[in-house]
């Protein structure tokens, strides 16, 4: 937890020597992206009973506030199939996020010609957690709020 917070920091600290940009690079205001990808669970127990990574699909739009400030909501499906540990009966379980967070696009092109952004966002979320399993095992689906900081790269 130390580290995430001195991250923060340190990318928040960023941010801010950057803000002062004179030029905004991006003409859009509003941005509807759709993917997919793969989500990685490091819990052994996970790793027992599903034995992969998961798929996720996932919806993401996002609204320009201020510079390259956009707030944002965000959703995805993860579904995984596997199987339980002694048994070896089919069990599925899916995860599904509602995240709204801030997310600050930095500039890397003074002349606005490089439409490649890196960001960096935090925000909350409200987590969906349901695992059908077989008949003779208690279902789970449990509800929990939560926290997430976010870095990667969009190409606008």
């Amino acid at each position: 937890m130390k580290k995430l917070i001195l991250v923060a920091i340190l990318l928040t600290g960023f941010v801010f020597v950057n803000a002062e940009a004179p030029k905004v690079c991006l003409d859009k205001s509003v941005s509807i992206t759709v993917g997919a990808g793969m989500r990685s669970i490091s819990d052994d127990r996970f790793d027992e009973v599903y034995d992969k990574s998961a798929t996720t699909i996932s919806i993401d739009v996002a609204f320009r506030v201020w510079n390259q400030l956009e707030v944002f909501a965000h959703t995805d499906l993860m579904s995984v199939d596997g199987k339980t540990t002694f048994a070896q009966e089919d069990t599925t379980l899916k995860i599904t996020p509602l995240e709204l967070g801030f997310r600050y696009l930095i500039s890397v092109s003074k002349d606005c010609k490089l439409k490649l952004f890196p960001y960096i966002g935090a925000g909350g979320g409200y987590y969906m957690i349901k695992e059908d399993t077989p008949e003779h095992m208690e279902n789970i689906d449990e509800k929990k709020i939560g926290f997430f900081v976010e870095g990667g790269f969009r190409f606008y």
